[in-house]
């Protein structure tokens, strides 16, 4: 059997969005991932449904597994032919055991590759509007942990206080805070000034990060009573009293402090949620599991087609990937217009530099097929028009059933091209029930569907298991992003929800901006 390989991966410093584009490809293509405790879960739900996921974090005092059973499972996965990634918090040759790995595994004949991952040393202090160098400040940075591995595998401190209190640069120390009482007083009994500027940073780059600035003689006691605690970085220096961070904020920030947001669907949906809050300050939980397959079947014959109806983003999307793919050429839409369901679908189609002719005032799929009706009906009565031209629907197979029998109604003819359907992919799903942020966002009636049915089924298993076991009742208040997702999510709960004015990604953000106005929910 052909043997695997294996990729010491670096997650980076907190945020996902932070991970590099090579390390985004492998978790998607691996077979196996072996991954650490201070790995974002949203990095795990990127990897394919059947990857086997398999947790060896070691934290302080606690270690799921010992480094040389770490070692044997990465060669022996990938002695069953598997790709594996070894997925590691920060850089894996920063503090982490990436040398001993690669080591491990090129010794054991099987081809191993380092990469990189965005430093905590370096980009937590960044994310709090620290330097680590500054001009003036400081010209050199000195990192160090202040956990090394002792006898027996226990932890300690082993830093050399003497060399550290003379060195005018920045002291940046990972793994610090159990020690940090003992780090504060070494450092000042080798001579560093009592009065040095020194910053804690707990949760760097991601929306649970605090910040405590103080100096070097009151660290170890401020900290305690602000409860920091692990994962934190610890800067010690000049630059620890600067703060460079941008006071300017989008309108309506003050009113998502605080809070935690889930979104449940497609990951196209998830990505352009994720970014409209990102600008004002708010990451969003990705709680999709919705899986996108796209049809084998060739696209329809466009001859005599008067229009293209597409019902989302994702549609546009496969149909220009199908039409590439089947080397249609581009002139066989001469003549053919287009019409869209909303903003997000018309921007996805000039993505590629075609615009929309119709879109419908309100955005869903019942007003698309009425105006489109009507407009097609009007156009045919006119003189110019020798024939009424059918429209071919572009979109889910899984889609309203309000489009075809609209057109039906109006005598229209069409063509209901399924492009794509939508599946569940079980871990994610598992994934998301178990997470109970303040708001779920739903981006469809489809996710709703299966959101809750991956509940029942959830309660059904625990009442097996548990004997009359009853499902945690989920305290998230729901938003929908149109009128046909709030239809569907009516089916299946007697509370108050919030519903968009608008279906569209803006929508829902003012939704929830009203919301918190008047802390309704």
């Amino acid at each position: 059997m052909k043997k695997g390989n294996v990729y010491l991966v670096g997650a980076g410093c907190g945020d996902p969005e932070l991970l590099t584009i090579r390390a985004a490809q492998l978790l998607q293509s691996c077979e196996v991932v072996l991954y650490d405790s201070l790995v974002q879960e949203e990095l795990l739900q990127s990897v394919g449904d059947e990857c086997e996921k398999i947790y060896v974090g070691k934290r302080y005092g606690c270690h799921a597994r010992k480094q040389h059973e770490i070692n044997q499972l990465l060669i022996q996965k990938a002695e069953e032919g598997k790709q594996v990634v070894r997925l590691k918090g920060g850089d894996p040759y920063v503090f982490g055991r990436g040398g001993e790995e690669f080591l491990a595994v090129k010794a054991a004949g099987i081809f191993c590759e380092e990469i990189p991952g965005i430093s905590s040393a370096i980009a937590v202090p960044a994310a709090a509007g620290i330097p680590v160098t500054h001009r003036g400040l400081s010209g050199s940075v000195t990192v160090v942990t202040g956990t090394a591995a002792g006898e027996g595998g226990q932890s300690r401190l082993n830093l050399d206080f003497e060399t550290l209190a003379r060195l005018e640069g920045t002291l940046v120390i990972l793994m610090g805070m159990h020690h940090i009482k003992e780090i504060a007083e070494g450092l000042m009994q080798a001579g560093k000034h009592p009065d040095t500027p020194c910053a804690v940073i707990m949760n760097g780059s991601t929306n649970k990060q605090r910040s405590l600035r103080t100096v070097l003689s009151t660290l170890a006691q401020k900290a305690s009573e602000q409860e920091f605690t692990s994962p934190a970085v610890i800067v010690i220096g000049q630059v620890a009293a600067l703060e460079l961070v941008n006071d300017g904020r989008d309108e309506g920030d003050s009113f998502f402090s605080g809070i935690t947001i889930g979104a449940v669907g497609t990951p196209r949906f998830v990505n352009k949620l994720s970014q409209a809050f990102k600008k004002r300050g708010l990451d969003v939980l990705n709680m999709g599991f919705m899986q996108i397959c796209p049809t084998p079947k060739p696209l329809p014959d466009f001859k005599a087609c008067g229009w293209l109806v597409f019902t989302s983003p994702n549609g546009v999307k496969i149909f220009w990937e199908k039409f590439k793919q089947e080397r249609r050429d581009l002139r066989s839409l001469s003549g053919i217009r287009i019409a869209v369901v909303g903003p997000g679908t018309a921007e996805a189609l000039e993505e590629v530099g075609i615009y929309a002719d119709y879109m419908p005032e309100v955005y869903d799929t019942v007003h698309l097929a009425k105006g489109l009706a009507a407009k097609i009906l009007a156009e045919s009565q006119q003189e110019d028009r020798e024939q009424q031209q059918f429209a071919i629907f572009l979109r889910a197979k899984e889609g309203s059933a309000a489009l075809p029998e609209i057109f039906t109604k109006s005598g229209i003819a069409f063509v209901d091209f399924s492009l794509y359907e939508l599946a569940v992919a079980e871990q994610k799903r598992t994934f998301a029930l178990q997470k109970r942020p303040q708001y779920i966002v739903f981006g469809s009636a489809m996710g709703v569907r299966a959101y809750f049915e991956g509940r029942r089924q959830m309660q059904r298993n625990n009442e097996r298991q548990k004997d009359g076991g009853e499902l945690q009742n989920n305290s998230s208040c729901y938003i929908c992003i149109g009128q046909l997702c709030a239809e569907e999510l009516k089916k299946y709960t007697d509370e108050a929800f919030l519903t968009a004015k608008e279906s569209s990604i803006e929508g829902i953000v003012s939704a929830l901006e009203e919301c918190m106005k008047m802390r309704a929910f």
